[in-house]
């Protein structure tokens, strides 16, 4: 086989500019990238976007010098084979302890799914809203104070020393004399808060009434106020938990507010239990009822059990 000039150096090969632009790559601005013959060229790496190239980006030209292909970019591919990225199921051999636990469906939502624990005058039904048809959990603390009503999902359990992403919905009904936590691995609401590892957002309205997020690493735990009003609307939250930043932290997103962001008393080691992987509590302070409705809670996490 003999190559062109862009094959490879020999000891006696003759330097030429037509080689070397063959067999090195160069580096420029957008701009100056755009100027070359991509006849002569291989591979370019842009230091500055500009004419349709982007900054850090490395093309490569087409077998018939007509175009720049994006090589920093990957294609839309079908993971049907390997020639489409590699099949699927590799795929999920190789994430084997990677979970989505999604628990929005119609069986989800019903409450026998769930642990229930209850204090005094607190409930737990299965509701469905008049108006919009949703389904829901509701917790209910009853008319005596110190009334309580928690919901527990037992699942495997998360490691928390990988990355994870807790979302849920749901609803106050009133806004005042009361105290809730909605999270992972969090501790009952009516029990004396412990550094167990966790992640969970609370309101407490002898604090304000603001949204905030707890966490523990398991030799301390601290609460930290969002600066976001709760309120008696239905709100979206979503945690996210980044253990394995230079700075640990975990970022509360409050329906389309800004991003709060947590550094302190984040957990990077230990699991939850098996029985406390999500948990919604609500009690009351006075002598009337605080329904909480939850509609939806989602999980995505690394499992830290025994399960391959």
């Amino acid at each position: 086989m003999v190559f062109d000039v862009g094959g490879p150096w020999a000891d006696t090969t003759p330097g030429s500019a037509s080689k070397m632009n063959r067999v090195t790559i160069i580096s420029g601005s957008g701009a100056d990238l755009a100027t070359l013959d991509k006849d002569e060229h291989v591979l370019a790496k842009c230091t500055s976007t500009g004419s349709g190239f982007t900054l850090n980006h490395v093309y490569q030209t087409s077998a018939d010098g007509t175009s720049w292909i994006d090589i920093s970019s990957t294609a839309a591919h079908t993971h049907s084979s390997t020639a489409e990225g590699g099949g699927l199921v590799q795929i999920y051999a190789a994430n084997s302890k990677f979970l989505d636990l999604a628990l929005t469906k119609t069986q989800d939502l019903k409450k026998a799914q769930w642990i229930e624990t209850i204090v005094t005058t607190g409930s737990i039904t299965d509701t469905t809203d008049g108006t919009t048809g949703e389904r829901s959990i509701k917790l209910a603390t009853g008319a005596t104070s110190g009334g309580a009503a928690t919901i527990t999902y037992p699942h495997l359990q998360i490691d928390f020393s990988k990355r994870s992403i807790f979302q849920f919905k749901a609803k106050l009904t009133t806004l005042s004399s009361l105290a809730l936590h909605s999270g992972v691995n969090c501790d009952l609401v009516t029990a004396v808060d412990s550094n167990t590892v966790k992640y969970d957002a609370e309101i407490c309205t002898t604090t304000n009434n603001n949204w905030h997020l707890r966490t523990a690493s398991g030799s301390n735990k601290s609460m930290s106020d969002t600066g976001t009003a709760a309120t008696t609307n239905r709100v979206g939250i979503r945690i996210e938990h980044f253990p394995d930043l230079g700075t640990p932290e975990a970022d509360m997103y409050i329906d389309a507010a800004t991003v709060f962001q947590k550094t302190s008393d984040i957990p990077i080691t230990g699991a939850s239990d098996d029985a406390t992987l999500i948990r919604h509590s609500i009690k009351n302070s006075t002598t009337a009822d605080r329904p909480y409705d939850v509609f939806a809670s989602r999980l995505v996490y690394y499992v830290s059990d025994n399960w391959v």
